[in-house]
């Protein structure tokens, strides 16, 4: 049986129920407020990426990011280590030029 997800028009909580059809409706109310108000949303959806897509869409700067700190590097320092700690530059603790920190 698919999930479906429904916003309450009372609460705005999101609810989600098995149903057996697509045309069903929830048999039971929000599951915060138990309102009958339900309105159905589409849910988000899932996408699985293999790791090499991963890595084929990393800004090219990463590549470098990487290089220069391996070149500093003992030289019998693993290259995945580094590349296990990049995030995006959204997600940085700190602004500014890339760096690593052990």
């Amino acid at each position: 049986m698919p999930v479906y997800e429904y916003r309450c028009n009372n609460c705005s909580e999101i609810s989600s129920f098995f149903i057996k059809t697509y045309g069903g409706n929830p048999t039971s109310g929000c599951l915060s407020c138990q309102s009958d108000d339900l309105e159905r949303i589409i849910s988000a959806v899932a996408y699985l990426r293999s790791e090499s897509d991963k890595l084929s869409q990393l800004d090219p700067k990463y590549g470098k990011i990487v290089d220069q700190a391996l070149s500093k590097a003992p030289l019998d320092t693993n290259p995945d280590h580094y590349v296990n700690k990049m995030v995006p530059f959204s997600r940085a603790k700190e602004s500014g030029e890339p760096y690593f920190k052990e």
